[in-house]
């Protein structure tokens, strides 16, 4: 925006004054020459070397032509204060404040060319040039200040805004890892439900058929195994009951409830290893 405000500026003072005189040739074609080199030094990204060239490029044309009117005019410093604005605005770092130096140095050593021939300028003594010397001077640095001032604050809010919205990212890569750890989780869950379901379906398969195995042992007990023992049982009160009884006899019945009574346990244990 600097850039075009100057560009108009010497666009009017070509249009009112034309290229009446080499200084006006000199001054249009050196702003014109800043303002294309300019460009190309930005559009190959060497921003800060544009904005440092076409403002000294501007600065020198502006002294020149102050140096060298028959009057001195409000246009020069003008383009001047343009200039030290955009210093201002567009760089950062020492540079800006190297450059203004450099300025208020010029501006410094044109008023003082100024003042030594006050009669070149229809002036009769040096007292009004001081005064305009020491007015635009004031007037430079508090424009160049408060701007710099504007552009600090806006720096700040813009890095606060930054810090702000690096921030809200961390905060939604946060939550988006939770969400991913929470959805993990119920997957997890999920498949400890199904695996718990699972094992308890086991279980009560395993539970169901030790049951029915134990129901078979009952059975067993109090159908085969009961009567064998029970008949062994009524062979052995009968041998202490008698004294004349055959025993090769009583021995071979007791062998052959025993053997039924293995049979059976053996049945059983069949049973229970199915």
């Amino acid at each position: 925006m600097c850039f075009v405000s100057i560009l108009i500026v010497t666009a009017v003072d070509y249009y009112f004054t034309g290229l009446d005189s080499t200084r006006s040739i000199i001054v249009n074609s050196a702003i014109f020459f800043a303002i294309v080199t300019t460009t190309v030094l930005y559009k190959l990204g060497y921003f800060k070397q544009a904005v440092t060239w076409i403002g000294l490029v501007i600065m020198s044309a502006m002294f020149y032509q102050s140096i060298e009117t028959d009057s001195i005019t409000t246009s020069s410093m003008a383009v001047i204060m343009v200039v030290g604005f955009t210093y201002s605005v567009l760089l950062r770092g020492k540079m800006p404040v190297v450059l203004h130096g450099i300025t208020l140095l010029g501006m410094f050593l044109v008023f003082t060319w100024l003042a030594l021939h006050p009669l070149r300028y229809g002036k009769p003594d040096a007292s009004d040039i001081i005064v305009a010397g020491v007015t635009y001077g004031i007037l430079y640095i508090v424009i160049t200040y408060s701007s710099r001032i504007l552009k600090n604050r806006y720096d700040e809010l813009v890095r606060n805004l930054a810090e702000k919205n690096n921030e809200l990212i961390e905060k939604a890569h946060e939550i988006e890892t939770q969400n991913e750890e929470l959805v993990q989780s119920q997957e997890n869950l999920f498949q400890i439900n199904t695996h718990l379901e699972a094992l308890v379906d086991e279980r009560t398969k395993e539970v169901k058929k030790q049951n029915e195995q134990l129901i078979k042992y009952a059975y067993s007990n109090a159908h085969h195994v009961r009567g064998p023992v029970a008949r062994v049982l009524g062979l052995i009160r009968l041998s202490k009951m008698e004294t004349d009884l055959d025993f090769p006899y009583l021995f071979q019945k007791i062998e052959e409830q025993t053997l039924e009574i293995d049979e059976v346990v053996k049945g059983i244990n069949k049973e229970l290893d199915a």
